[in-house]
């Protein structure tokens, strides 16, 4: 059964940032020309426009990441256990990933699997935004779709190790008291 979207996929790919048109394009140009989509298209397009819509996602696919160094893959399998509604810092990723804060922002800013692994959710550790290959104007979108009431810090157990997120309305909050 092929899926509605709420609506037409033009405009929820004009929602996009632009790299991600770019990863997007054969996967479009191939939705648009089929006669009908396969359930895998359906499923990446369905993932992503939940994602956009700032609800919470179960990705029912593997993502393609073996060309990626151990070090890409540990970050961004951290990244990628960072529930909606949270976010993390550069910082704390580093630590999770014996890492650096620089190197994990150049992962953050390369990262092939955006939106659906959110480097979106990974801030300054003063809870301002940082940096965002599609804009901070989009970034700030995104948290504010994401926003769910939570009040508390949270420990997401990893191999080796923990990462601690922090309620996105400590971003927001931020922001706010800066008249942003």
């Amino acid at each position: 059964m092929s899926h509605k979207f709420s609506a037409p996929l033009s405009t929820q790919i004009d929602k996009m940032p632009l790299r991600v048109y770019f990863r997007l394009f054969l996967l479009v140009f191939l939705f648009k020309t089929a006669p009908t989509p396969s359930a895998f298209a359906e499923r990446v397009l369905l993932t992503l426009e939940k994602v956009y819509e700032g609800k919470d996602v179960s990705v029912d696919f593997s993502l393609a990441s073996e060309h990626l160094s151990s070090f890409r893959r540990k970050v961004l399998d951290a990244t990628f256990k960072i529930p909606v509604g949270y976010v993390t810092s550069y910082g704390q990723l580093a630590d999770a990933a014996s890492g650096s804060p620089r190197a994990v922002g150049h992962v953050m800013a390369t990262n092939p699997l955006a939106p659906i692994v959110p480097c979106h959710r990974v801030v300054a550790a003063d809870f301002t935004l940082g940096g965002y290959g599609g804009g901070l104007k989009v970034k700030l979108e995104f948290l504010r779709r994401e926003k769910r009431g939570f009040e508390t810090t949270q420990e997401i157990p990893l191999a080796g190790g923990a990462l601690r997120v922090f309620p996105v309305e400590f971003v927001l909050d931020k922001l706010t008291n800066c008249n942003i």
